[in-house]
C-alpha cells in the first residue's frame, strides 16, 4: 500500500509538471453518414446486385441501375445532400446522367450463329431474346383504364414481383435453353422483357429470360433499364398509350425510345 502510495504521488507530481500526458480517445466518427457497404449490393459491370432499397449508395453507383434481393429494379439517386437507392421510376430524388464509363469488357461467348447442341433457344438475337422463346406477354389487370391504380402507382412493381426463389429457378433452366457456355447465374439478369413496370407478365417464361449482365456499350441490363424508366415516365404522363409502349419494348428496346418519338 505503501508503494502505490508513492507511485499516485510521483504521478501526480509529473502531471503537475507537464512531464506526464494522459492518453484522449479516439475522436468518434461523425454521425449521419452511410458507408459504402449499407446493405449486401456488389457491382457487376455497370449494374448493382442485392442493393438495399431506401440506403446510401457508393458514389461509383450513382446514376446507376440496381437490383434487390428480391429481384426490384432500382437506381441510385440523389435525394437532398446524399444518394440513395429508390425504386426504377419513383418521383423521389433528382436523378442524374452517369458519366462516362469504359464499357466493361464482355464475358468471351461462342459466337452466336446458331443453336448450340441441346439448346432450345437461339444466341443470335443477343443483345435480345429469342422472339420464338420470349416474344413477350402482359398482365391482363393492367390496362390503358388502370394505369393510375397500377404501373403509376408507387410500389406496383414490387408488389406482383415473382418470388427471387422462382426467378433464380428459372433463370438456371434458361441459361440452358439458351446453351450459353458461361453458365454462372450471377452473369445473367432474369429479364422482363416487358417490365413490370409497363404492364408485363410477372412470371411468364415467354417474359423472362437470362440476359447477359456483361455485353458491350448499349446492350447491358442498366442500359434497358433506362430504357423502361423512359417509357414508364411517358406512359404514366400520357406522351405515350401504353400498348405503343408494351410493343415498342418487346420488338427492340435498344429502337424503343426513337420508335416512339421520345
Amino acid at each position: 500500500m505503501r508503494v502505490r502510495s508513492l507511485l499516485i504521488a510521483l504521478c501526480a507530481v509529473l502531471a503537475s509538471a507537464g512531464l506526464l500526458v494522459v492518453p484522449f480517445a479516439a475522436e468518434a466518427a461523425p454521425t449521419g453518414t452511410s458507408s459504402a457497404s449499407a446493405g449486401c449490393y456488389h457491382q457487376v459491370g455497370d449494374h448493382w446486385e442485392c442493393v438495399t432499397p431506401g440506403a446510401f449508395c457508393p458514389a461509383a453507383a450513382h446514376g446507376r441501375n440496381g437490383t434487390s434481393e428480391d429481384g426490384d429494379s432500382y437506381r441510385c439517386v440523389q435525394d437532398g445532400s446524399y444518394w440513395r437507392w429508390k425504386p426504377a421510376g419513383s418521383s423521389g430524388g433528382a436523378t442524374q446522367e452517369p458519366t462516362a464509363k469504359p464499357t466493361p469488357k464482355p464475358t468471351p461467348k461462342p459466337t452466336p450463329t446458331a443453336r448450340p447442341a441441346g439448346s432450345k433457344c437461339s444466341q443470335k438475337y443477343l443483345p435480345l431474346p429469342d422472339p420464338k422463346c420470349q416474344p413477350g406477354t402482359r398482365n391482363p389487370a393492367v390496362t390503358q383504364e388502370t394505369i393510375k391504380s397500377t404501373i403509376c402507382s408507387p410500389g406496383y412493381s414490387r408488389k406482383v414481383a415473382p418470388p427471387v426463389s422462382y426467378a433464380n429457378a428459372l433463370r438456371v433452366t434458361q441459361i440452358a435453353q439458351y446453351g450459353y457456355a458461361d453458365r454462372r447465374p450471377s452473369h445473367y439478369k432474369e429479364d422482363h422483357l416487358i417490365p413490370l413496370s409497363l404492364g408485363g407478365s410477372p412470371k411468364s417464361a415467354k417474359n423472362l429470360w437470362p440476359q447477359p449482365v456483361l455485353a458491350g456499350k448499349g446492350k447491358t441490363p442498366a442500359d434497358k433499364d433506362a430504357v423502361e424508366l423512359t417509357l414508364w415516365r411517358a406512359v404514366c404522363h400520357g406522351e405515350v398509350p401504353l400498348a405503343k409502349a408494351q410493343q415498342a419494348i418487346a420488338k427492340n428496346w435498344r429502337t424503343a425510345v426513337r420508335r416512339l418519338g421520345l
